[in-house]
């Protein structure tokens, strides 16, 4: 075998460590967009986000953006 190849298994956790660093910038960016949270409820959610980088991104995606489904009586901006 060549050593300057990667063998299938390399290249499959090469693309699952660049799915999570892709998890974790969009989990990111959405955090910072979010104006529904405070300052401190937003750094709350950054510590999480650093803690676990797999599970912590899923949490918000999942848990942290609910409120952005669902629709708002406020006036249109």
């Amino acid at each position: 075998m060549n050593p300057l190849i990667p063998t299938s298994w390399e290249v499959l956790a090469m693309l699952a460590g660049a799915a999570v660093i892709v998890l974790f910038v969009v989990a990111l960016l959405s955090l910072s967009r979010d104006e529904h949270y405070t300052g401190t409820q937003r750094l709350l959610w950054l510590l999480v986000l650093l803690a676990a980088p797999l599970l912590g991104p899923i949490l918000w995606l999942t848990l942290g953006r609910r409120h952005a489904l669902e629709p708002h009586n406020g006036p249109v901006r």
